[in-house]
């Protein structure tokens, strides 16, 4: 079966999640290893390093979460799936979907009011990095997320989730 444009678009974008998590965790690792170095070695630091490094942390985090959500490796608690009778799981899972991607939307809302909030005190994280563009992975995140609930509990049936539904 070809892929439709939606299947095209969904993976473009997972594949440009994976590329900037991998880029994220590298400038992390970076910026770790020259603070060991300088410290041990060159008697200082990097003033700005300990405040980037929680930010790649939060990013990391977030971008994680949506892969995870994308791939059905997120977090659930599925003791009452287990009892359910074959025919009552699938309309039960995609109740819990559209319950996940609620939560993400409300999520989501909550933190756009913080980026307002903190676009508005005009805070720097480090280097002159605006605060809020350091948190808009979070409204982000959280969007991309009940994206894939919302996706996978409108649009079942692809092999992959009914693999993942076992």
């Amino acid at each position: 079966m070809k892929p439709d444009a939606f299947d095209r678009l969904a993976l473009g974008v997972r594949r440009f999640e994976i590329g900037l998590l991998s880029l994220v965790f590298l400038a992390v690792l970076g910026i770790g290893l020259a603070q060991i170095v300088l410290r041990n070695f060159g008697g200082g630091s990097l003033p700005w390093a300990d405040p980037a490094m929680r930010a790649g942390v939060l990013w990391i985090a977030m971008l994680a979460g949506v892969l995870a959500a994308d791939t059905g490796k997120h977090i659930r608690i599925d003791v009452l799936r287990l009892w359910l009778p074959d025919g009552l799981r699938p309309w039960v899972i995609r109740i819990m979907r559209l319950s996940a991607a609620l939560v993400c939307i409300t999520l989501t809302a909550a933190s756009a009011s913080l980026i307002q909030l903190e676009y508005s005190l005009n805070d720097l994280a480090f280097l002159g990095v605006p605060r809020w563009a350091v948190l808009m992975i979070i409204p982000l995140g959280f969007g991309l997320m009940s994206w894939r609930f919302l996706r996978r509990a409108l649009l079942p049936g692809s092999s992959l989730d009914e693999e993942r539904d076992r």
